[in-house]
């Protein structure tokens, strides 16, 4: 008689249970009350990881989610992952991503890091047709004999002190628990517990950061002369044709303020940068499509479509057109090739986004939610028929867009349009640790590692507004993070204040500073956190303690032999990089973001800044046609020693043009941006000058008759009284030491950095 190996045995009758229970409760009236060691809310990517995680511990494990599906956005229409550098991601994580692409005779590297085509480095092996996301994720959870509660909107917490006792669904399903994990993206089972959060955009000076409150980023600021792009879609420097912004006009008769704004432009004041402010980033749906016309069915107009509300993209082509734009349909999507002839679109300056509609989504109730969503669905949905049909639009974005359909087998309970709205960003918890820019751009390490994370700053727009008399995105940021590698994930962060609650964790909603989670936020590395959250609650479990109490080395061990990435050594990791902010330098000192911009300047933080966390350079194109100009406002007239900031390199220009207009006339000086811009950590002067009181003086930066790139850091004018002190030593110039930078590079044959 053939016999089944033990272990397969035990791992089918485990199935059986689980599918036998599952069975079971969907019927409330059999199975009301729940018991569990582990209570996991949210059947996102991470929920699932961190439920597998938890039941192969031994621990009776429930899944709870508010709706059908399980995975979230990874199996919800985020087809080409982004992932950030693949080596630091370990664990469950890493044996789902190679499980899920194995179904395509696919291997993943995971030693390796991505490789760039002009642009951020991504990995194609990782792009993947939603339905098989969701099939692999639905297998892990019933292999590892997780229960598995659908249509489970959450509705009350009862709590013990600071204990969580008890869940209970809107539909009458009470979970009891030991330990629970909110995986939503969120936080509502934190926000019933009663567990401090915020949604609000910190202002610059609360953490010390760069990029928080209110923003404005000159990469993004409207502008015309826009350069043409190479193959890939983007224009030197990386930045892609559907990242463009134009002046355009706001308002329903152009010129005419008393005519009303157009739609999609929202009301209010600018505000001021860096000042605190609320708002989230736009929501999308990230649209898996297909050419295959076997496989399609058509993307339906709403009911309700009218061309009007699409008329600030008309604007937008208008202006792309006049810059000499051969438009296709990129200018609209970054759209990349996932398996089996399918697409999966991303969004653009006017693609899938919707700012404003996003702000109301954290704290709404499920049924607004639904109506959101539908709101953002319509939108999207009347923008492609739009660019498919309008006569506005070029003949070849239309062809292009009538390519492209809704996969029949892709959600096909949901008429192939995505079940998951792409909720970029939800309630942030605030606990004991909050993870800042300091963190992510390596400034701090937070302790007690639980994973890493390793994408760049990532904050789509937080609202569209009238700025200057034009139409602004506020809020947007994509950069790097100064160059530094993978950075800590500290587990404190993903834990309430001790008064707060003792038996729960909180991975998506983990407690960051808006642009901080701007670069957590992925979703493998809220994948890695959820699964360590999981090995924690078990060993909180185990040990009889609250949460915050786990002791760190014995979680660390078991991580460690899951897999876990907790250190980075590929290579040597780079010094911590201390931020200098302008305001605590002498004299007047000026970030780069606070000049004045003509042509396409690019942000970079591929070396260490000087003054904040990143710098521009002119991308070492349009020579003559780029200026950054500065316009000081001075307390009192006097004689000012002038000096630049800028980022040298071997391939910075050896002839930058600085024009200083002053009391003492235009004088113009010549700077070799290959020499160190600190000596004796003392910028070097471009010259002494009088400066009246007030704003009555310019210094303007040119790459006018450059040799290299033209690199601007900020700018610094020091009464010459100070000055001379600093340059005796008698007193701290405010700069730290010059930061080491390894270079993957022969010492013979320097690598410019731009």
């Amino acid at each position: 008689m053939n016999r089944a190996p033990i272990n397969q045995m035990a791992t089918n009758d485990r199935s059986t249970i689980s599918i036998c229970v599952a069975i079971l409760l969907t019927f409330p009236s059999i199975a009301h009350a729940i018991e569990a060691d582990v209570c996991v809310y949210g059947g996102t990517s991470g929920g699932v990881v961190a439920a597998v995680q938890a039941a192969r511990m031994g621990k009776r494990t429930v899944l709870v989610e508010p709706g059908r599906h399980l995975g979230g956005m990874t199996s919800g229409g985020l087809s080409a992952v982004d992932i950030g550098d693949p080596r630091s991601v370990g664990g469950l994580t890493r044996e789902y991503f190679t499980r899920l692409v194995a179904t395509y005779g696919k291997e993943l590297n995971w030693g390796q890091p991505f490789k760039g085509n002009g642009g951020p480095a991504t990995g194609g092996a990782y792009s993947i047709e939603p339905h098989v996301a969701e099939r692999v994720f639905d297998e892990m959870a019933t292999e590892a004999g997780v229960v598995v509660l659908r249509n489970a909107r959450l509705r009350s917490v009862r709590k013990d002190d600071a204990r969580i006792t008890k869940l209970v669904t809107q539909d009458g399903r009470s979970i009891r628990a030991k330990m629970f994990l909110d995986t939503t993206y969120e936080g509502d089972l934190m926000a019933a517990a009663g567990v401090s959060y915020t949604l609000t955009r910190e202002a610059n000076a609360q953490y010390g950061e760069q990029y928080n409150g209110i923003h404005y980023t000159a990469k993004y600021a409207p502008r015309t002369g826009h350069e043409q792009p190479q193959a890939n879609g983007r224009v030197p420097g990386g930045q892609g044709v559907w990242d463009r912004d134009f002046p355009l006009d706001p308002y329903v008769i152009k010129g005419v303020p008393s005519s009303g704004l157009l739609p999609l432009v929202s009301d209010g004041e600018p505000g001021n940068h860096g000042d605190a402010a609320p708002g989230i980033m736009a929501y999308c749906f990230r649209l898996c499509l297909t050419t295959d016309q076997t496989n399609s069915r058509p993307i339906e107009a709403p009911d309700d479509y009218d061309p009007k509300r699409y008329e600030l993209v008309a604007r937008f082509i208008e202006a792309c057109l006049a810059n000499g734009d051969e438009m296709d349909l990129r200018w609209f999507s970054k759209h990349d090739p996932l398996p089996n002839d399918k697409w999966d679109f991303n969004t653009a300056t006017f693609g899938g986004n919707l700012p404003g509609a996003s702000w109301e989504w954290p704290e709404a109730t499920f049924d607004r939610r639904e109506q959101i969503a539908k709101e953002i669905e319509n939108y999207h949905r009347g923008l492609f028929h739009f660019l498919s049909t309008d006569p506005r639009v070029p003949q070849k974005v239309r062809d292009e867009a009538g390519r492209f359909g809704l996969p029949k087998d892709e959600f096909t309970d949901h008429g192939g349009w995505p079940h998951q709205l792409y909720i970029r960003e939800g309630r942030r918890m605030i606990s004991d640790l909050v993870l800042t820019e300091h963190h992510t751009f390596g400034r701090q390490i937070a302790p007690k590692c639980i994973g890493l994370g390793s994408y760049g700053t990532d904050v789509h727009e937080i609202r569209r507004i009238v700025k200057d008399g034009v139409v602004a995105r506020e809020g947007k940021v994509a950069g790097g993070r100064g160059g530094f590698g993978p950075y800590n994930i500290g587990y404190d962060a993903i834990v309430p204040k001790p008064s707060e609650c003792q038996n729960l964790f909180v991975t998506f909603a983990l407690s960051a500073s808006h642009t901080a989670f701007a670069s957590i936020r992925m979703e493998p590395v809220l994948m890695v956190t959820s699964q360590s959250a999981a090995t924690a609650a078990c060993h909180a479990i185990d040990a009889n303690v609250p949460v915050q109490q786990v002791d760190y080395a014995t979680l660390r061990t078991r991580l460690i032999a899951d897999g876990q990435v907790l250190q980075w050594e590929h290579g040597a990791r780079k010094t911590p990089r201390t931020s200098v902010n302008a305001a605590d330098l002498p004299g007047i000192a000026l970030d780069d973001d606070e000049a004045e911009f003509t042509g396409q300047w690019v942000r970079s933080s591929g070396l260490p800044s000087w003054i904040g966390s990143s710098y521009h350079h002119d991308a070492n194109s349009d020579r003559g046609k780029k200026t950054m100009t500065f316009k000081p406002t001075l307390p009192a007239a006097g004689r000012y020693e002038v000096r630049l900031l800028y980022t040298a390199d071997a391939n910075r220009c050896s002839r930058t043009k600085v024009t200083i207009h002053s009391g003492d006339g235009v004088n113009v000086v010549s700077v070799n941006q290959q020499d160190p811009a600190i000596v004796d950590n003392v910028p070097p002067a471009l010259g002494v000058f009088h400066f009246g009181k007030g704003q009555s003086g310019a210094v303007v930066i040119s790459n006018d008759g450059a040799d290299g790139y033209v690199s601007v850091d900020g700018l610094q004018l020091v009464p010459i009284e100070i000055a001379r002190d600093e340059r005796a030593g008698r007193r701290s110039s405010g700069y730290l030491s010059p930061q080491a930078e390894s270079r993957d590079a022969s010492p013979s044959r320097p690598v410019g950095r731009k």
